[in-house]
């Protein structure tokens, strides 16, 4: 995830209670070298839990399983927070270790950014916006991600992989958001069924 980095997402379908993690929409594209996913998930937990796991910056990787360290470095002020993010991101069996240092602002409570400081990180661009809204007893999770890795892609299957890549880590992170969100508001696991809407994904 990049503040969630090269990270997040995903299957899709149509959002009904009682299935966790619910995509009304991915769109995952590329340009060039540019990388980009536009998400819109439903997560069967209370918006404020939510908030509080997307800027619970030491434990980023309890989120993403391609983030393997993060911390807190400084708060310039109240809602900025320099938060250094290393990640691990293969393509067949090339490996590369990415690392930010992100400027994070906060827009409390239901939006959050997060860019990548150039000089300070081995990525060429990355950023990833958040939007919260409280749908029902949820919240409905707007997530656009945009990436430029500085590394080499394999060209002919590389770009699908790092797709497809991006899809199924976005699916594993937004479920994992929501866990630890139901988790900080004391409610059970949430719900799953074989019998979930079927995804469509771009």
């Amino acid at each position: 995830m990049r503040l969630l980095p090269v990270a997040l997402i995903l299957t899709l379908g149509v959002c009904a209670r009682g299935y966790a993690a619910q995509f009304h929409a991915l769109e995952v594209s590329r340009d060039g070298d540019v990388y980009r996913m536009n998400a819109d998930v439903y997560l069967d937990a209370p918006l404020p839990q939510v908030y509080r796991v997307l800027t619970d910056y030491n434990h980023l990787t309890r989120i993403s399983r391609v983030i393997r360290r993060s911390r807190l470095l400084e708060r310039p002020d109240t809602h900025t927070a320099l938060v250094y993010v290393e990640s691990r991101a293969c393509v067949l069996f090339f490996c590369h270790t990415i690392e930010e240092t992100q400027k994070v602002v906060e827009s409390p409570p239901a939006n959050l950014s997060a860019v990548a400081i150039p000089e300070l990180s081995n990525v060429k661009h990355a950023e990833s916006d958040w939007h919260l809204q409280v749908e029902g007893q949820g919240t409905r999770m707007q997530w656009k991600l945009t990436i430029e890795p500085e590394f080499w892609i394999p060209p002919l299957i590389g770009p699908a992989l790092v797709k497809s890549q991006l899809r199924a880590e976005g699916e594993f992170s937004a479920r994992g958001i929501e866990k630890l969100a139901r988790e900080r508001a004391h409610l059970p696991p949430a719900s799953t069924s074989t019998h979930a809407p079927a995804a469509q994904t771009r």
